[in-house]
């Protein structure tokens, strides 16, 4: 058995890459066992969002600033106080979801979109710059089975039981969360 390195420094992507391996390894035994099923959706969904923040990195100028503040990147070094305390803001899943949803759909993470500007011209501004530098856009079927996603991880990770899980959902929703990251993961090799 070999021993962890006494520092290991981890990037964006081979950070978001080694979450995917493990999603999909998870969900491999996911139809008959819990805590695979859930740790399949919590690494896949991490692993879009980190893929989703280092595709964006080039462009977060264009955006306004409440989504550029959530696409500042920490330092490597964690601090017990500002990592402990506070996560640092940054995009979550319905944000991702939001940014990459076609431009007709509806506005899913509206506190993203705050300022001057009327909320759906933002929207669809910030849709149009992320979609362009990533090369993917959301049906509204995907947005939808990817909320459901979001929904469960909400529930199942940062509230208290009780929760019906209903498996099937999530593993049948999984398989457009397969082609959102595979497009990501296209991305991420183009760039």
């Amino acid at each position: 058995m070999t021993k962890l390195a006494d520092v290991i420094e981890l990037g964006p992507e081979e950070e978001a890459r080694r979450l995917w391996s493990a999603a999909v390894e998870a969900r491999r035994t996911a139809a008959d066992d819990l805590v695979a099923l859930l740790e399949s959706l919590d690494l896949g969904l991490h692993a879009a969002e980190i893929l989703v923040i280092q595709l964006l990195q080039p462009i977060k100028d264009r955006f306004p600033a409440t989504i550029g503040l959530q696409l500042n990147m920490p330092t490597p070094e964690v601090d017990p106080h500002r990592d402990g305390i506070q996560v640092p803001k940054v995009l979550g899943f319905t944000d991702v979801i939001d940014l990459l949803s076609a431009e007709e759909l509806e506005c899913v993470s509206p506190g993203m979109h705050r300022g001057w500007e009327d909320r759906r011209f933002a929207c669809g501004r910030s849709r149009a710059a992320a979609q362009e530098a990533i090369g993917v856009t959301l049906s509204a079927d995907d947005q939808d089975q990817l909320l459901l996603l979001a929904a469960y991880r909400n529930r199942l990770f940062r509230c208290p039981p009780p929760v019906r899980v209903m498996p099937g959902e999530i593993l049948s929703a999984f398989e457009h969360l397969e082609r959102l990251v595979e497009g990501l993961l296209e991305a991420a090799a183009r760039s």
